[in-house]
């Protein structure tokens, strides 16, 4: 339990209440500390020093106060199920956080699809909510997650309104999905607390996570599109790091798990590039310099966007798997097996969390996980009036065989493609594929349409991510 001497109060995003001993809301009771590291802790204070006293060490941790703030590093030991306090002090206060955890935590963050709460939006379920609101209690003492109110700001802030939460039947149904489920598939597997820093707004562009410094580096006219008057606030640039991503910037985590990319449709060209800056930008800001945290991201899924055929979603999908190339220690799980043509916001965000769980297992906690990973194209060979593909990521072979693989599309020397059946070759990551249509293929593509059914997997369940031959 949070106790607050000499009638100490919450204070939002000042952190100026004079004589008092302050910390930001990202500290709390029924926090999650990043298990066997250095932590940082920081707040303010108009004495000259502040103490932190942790259960779980004997020495205390002393630090000094500049100019009314001060920044601390304390070691935690290895992650427990068991409730730690950490208290704070200066010369005139105390502050006891109570209910600490030790163990794993990761930020969530982008937009609708990573926002998207357990209980669902308007006329759009997640899949199993009820099951996993009513079970929630079992989480009680290792899920533990805190959720930033929507806010965008001109200028970084340095604080934010919200707490720590503990899943229940109740809270559960408030929390992110997608994270929820990241988090209970991590707590399971690896046996220790999991806490969830989540940072989401739906709609939002990737330019309005992002530092403007490198937008302007990129030829965007920050100024002018801050300005406009017709331009959503979660459109413009940098306002939603300033707001969301500022306040938590440097509290110690693992890695970040990130799901956005539908709102840049028009951007797709240079999207891979926005990704790169924005992740160098975030990982500068946690001090992160040898990219050590691992960045997960989601594929965005097939939805039709008004027009089913067109392809501006999937060349987003093809965009992001382009950032794999520029994104050192970066993952990307596939959903192209999950999207709904007629919503937005798929129900099926318990796959979402898994796969993202599964990327994580790998890339953050060194477990040898095969075809773990969306199966992805190797390479294509055009003979006999057919395309034979091979892919990776199915060292088994793929499913399902002798049945017809819908979404592959076959053109010739005209250029134009034309729908074709896919076929797998039993035992083998290969698929033929062929086209009435088209006598002499020269070019294959698979799923890249905006939503198209598609049922070609490995033998985990995962799905192969949309691709294309002709790429100019």
């Amino acid at each position: 339990m949070k106790r607050a001497f000499f009638l100490l109060l919450a204070v939002p995003a000042a952190l100026t209440v004079h004589g008092k001993v302050l910390l930001p809301s990202v500290f709390g009771d029924n926090m999650v500390l990043q298990q066997q590291q250095k932590v940082r802790v920081w707040g303010d204070s108009d004495q000259k020093e502040v103490t932190l006293s942790a259960s779980w060490r004997d020495t205390p941790v002393r630090t000094e106060v500049i100019e009314g703030r001060w920044t601390a590093e304390i070691e935690t030991p290895a992650g427990s199920y068991v409730p730690q306090t950490l208290t704070v002090r200066d010369a005139d206060s105390e502050l006891t956080l109570g209910n600490v955890l030790i163990g794993e935590v990761w930020i969530c963050s982008g937009q609708s699809n990573m926002y998207m709460p357990l209980r669902g939006y308007t006329g759009q379920p997640v899949e199993g909510a009820m099951r996993t609101a009513l079970e929630s209690p079992l989480y009680g003492n290792r899920i533990r997650m805190i959720t930033l109110p929507k806010k965008e700001a001109e200028t970084p802030q340095r604080d934010f309104e919200g707490h720590w939460e503990i899943p229940s039947p109740a809270t559960s149904l408030r929390m992110s999905a997608a994270a929820y489920y990241f988090a209970q598939t991590l707590t399971r597997t690896l046996g220790v607390p999991v806490g969830i820093i989540s940072a989401s707004w739906g709609g939002s562009k990737i330019e309005a996570w992002m530092n403007p410094a490198s937008l302007r580096g990129m030829g965007y006219d920050v100024d002018k599109i801050n300005a406009d008057p017709d331009i959503q606030q979660r459109a413009k640039c940098g306002l939603l790091y300033n707001g969301l991503i500022a306040p938590v910037a440097g509290y110690t985590a693992r890695g970040f798990a990130w799901y956005q990319g539908e709102s840049n449709r028009r951007e797709s060209g240079r999207y891979a590039r926005l990704m790169q800056e924005m992740v160098g930008f975030w990982r500068a800001r946690w001090g992160d310099t040898k990219a050590a945290m691992p960045f997960l991201y989601v594929q965005i899924a097939p939805y039709d966007y008004k027009d089913a055929d067109a392809t501006d979603g999937v060349l987003v999908m093809e965009a992001q798997s382009d950032a794999l190339k520029l994104i050192p220690n970066a993952a990307m799980i596939a959903t192209t097996d999950l999207g709904e043509k007629t919503c937005i916001h798929p129900r099926k965000k318990r796959e979402v969390g898994e796969r993202l769980a599964a990327e994580a297992l790998i890339r953050a906690y060194g477990m040898r996980l095969e075809c773990w990973s969306g199966v992805r194209f190797r390479h294509a060979e055009f003979s006999d009036g057919k395309a034979v593909v091979t892919f990776d990521n199915a060292r088994y072979g793929l499913t399902p065989q002798g049945e017809d693989i819908p979404g592959f599309e076959l053109a010739g020397a005209d250029g134009i493609f034309h729908p074709a059946v896919g076929r797998i070759v039993p035992s083998k990551p290969i698929v033929e594929v062929t086209s009435e249509a088209v006598a002499v293929p020269t070019a294959v593509r698979y799923a890249f349409r905006n939503y198209t059914p598609t049922n070609l997997r490995n033998t985990l369940g995962l799905p192969a991510f949309p691709f294309r031959t002709d790429r100019p």
